[in-house]
């Protein structure tokens, strides 16, 4: 986990569609709050994607290991 966000890079901003000084004046704005919900679905949604596959994988591995 990242303790200073100060190091992040502004490309993950940019790329979220968040402008990084919008960070402390804006963050009740509402284009704003959901740009950023729709950032953190996205990435959710990937990271759903990413563990089934590494699931099915494990799984393959496993019938591999018992046909042995």
């Amino acid at each position: 986990m990242i303790s200073d966000y100060s190091k992040i890079p502004p490309i993950i901003y940019e790329s979220a569609g968040i402008i990084r000084s919008d960070d402390s004046n804006n963050s009740n704005d509402s284009a704003y709050l959901k740009r950023k919900l729709n950032y953190y679905e996205k990435i959710l949604l990937e990271k759903e994607l990413q563990l089934r596959i590494v699931q099915d994988e494990v799984e393959l591995l496993k019938k591999n290991m018992n046909h042995k």
